[in-house]
């Protein structure tokens, strides 16, 4: 079984956009279910979510984060993911954390639409366009 590391930004296409991002979004899901992959996304992410979606009506938020529990596989983040993170020459530390999270869970391959964010992760990362072409 392939294990796919979902960003926080795919989070995002997925749930709340109304675009080509969610309709990716949409398709690579797809993917992982019809191929029956692990789709794992962080503690982080789901607090990360939150937190951006932190004005929307409360009962509708809860929601959202039942359906992001029910879907995907929720890895946690520990200390060793917050301290390798630190050496990562980064200016974002939260990818940094989300890269050593998908790491440490043996990861095949990280989704996100920000593939500049992860320079220089050792994983493949992919676009979800190019996680589609991948799986075709």
């Amino acid at each position: 079984m392939k294990k796919v590391f979902l960003d926080t930004n795919f989070l995002m296409d997925l749930l709340v956009r109304d675009d080509d991002f969610r309709s990716n979004a949409k398709l690579v899901l797809e993917e992982c279910l019809k191929f029956d992959m692990e789709m794992k996304i962080s503690f982080l992410s789901v607090a990360n979510f939150a937190y951006i979606m932190r004005k929307t009506e409360m009962g509708q938020l809860k929601e959202q984060i039942k359906l992001i529990i029910n879907l995907f596989s929720v890895v946690g983040n520990d200390e060793s993911h917050l301290l390798n993170a630190l050496d990562i020459e980064t200016r974002d530390y939260e990818d940094a954390i989300q890269y050593e999270t998908a790491l440490s869970h043996d990861c095949d391959c990280i989704v996100t639409r920000n593939q500049k964010d992860f320079r220089f992760s050792t994983i493949p990362v992919f676009t979800p366009h190019e996680f589609l072409c991948q799986c075709r």
